[in-house]
């Protein structure tokens, strides 16, 4: 079964950042009070703009380890970790 859409909570949870969603995804519906992305834009940013600009940082980044555990230990609103889970959701998408 499929996803129609995400919630702001549920794209929180994923690692975004809750102030800047628009601003990554484009204007919400609002359903009953609650902002709704449609999972098809989701999975398209995901896909064609962020995985491919993620790829690139690690392939600037991966020599320099200190880079990652810098990000960790700076708890950073978006670090290393989400921008791994991100590129796992999309590499499953894509198989």
């Amino acid at each position: 079964m499929s996803k129609d859409f995400y919630t702001a909570s549920e794209l929180a949870d994923l690692g975004y950042v809750s102030e800047r969603l628009t601003s990554v995804f484009g204007e919400p519906d609002s359903v009953d009070g609650e902002f709704r992305w449609d999972a098809d834009t989701v999975v398209a940013v995901e896909r064609d703009v962020l995985a491919p600009a993620a790829r690139i940082m690690f392939d600037a980044f991966a020599p320099e380890w200190n880079t990652r555990v810098q990000m960790n230990g700076s708890n950073l609103a978006l670090g290393w970790p989400q921008l791994e889970q991100m590129l796992a959701r999309v590499t499953m998408r894509e198989s």
